[in-house]
């Protein structure tokens, strides 16, 4: 396989030019089909800078939960820690905002 970039001749089980480097073989992040170009897989048809945002923007959103589901927790625990103190206000007013969606 002759590499688009500088002309090295390479063995066609390598995925990378054994000169420059250069991508050889991509391979589809959905279907695993490999192939010579990027840019969209030329079996399913999946962009791949496109799927590549996409499982970004759903690892974000796992974490974003996470994080919140964490701050509800030490939230509720932060209030019933306080109920000695306060009489069980804070406490109240936690459960009031939670069913009322304050």
């Amino acid at each position: 396989m002759k590499c688009p970039k500088c002309g090295q001749e390479n063995p066609d089980a390598v995925q990378f030019c054994t000169r420059c480097h250069a991508t050889l073989k991509f391979v589809c992040p959905a279907c695993k089909h490999v192939q010579d170009q990027g840019g969209q897989c030329a079996k399913c048809g999946v962009n791949f800078a496109k799927y590549a945002l996409m499982i970004q923007a759903r690892a974000k959103d796992e974490v974003d939960r996470k994080i919140a589901q964490s701050r509800e927790r030490t939230s509720l625990a932060r209030n019933l820690m306080m109920v000695p103190v306060n009489g069980g206000l804070s406490l109240l007013r936690y459960l009031r905002s939670r069913l009322l969606g304050d």
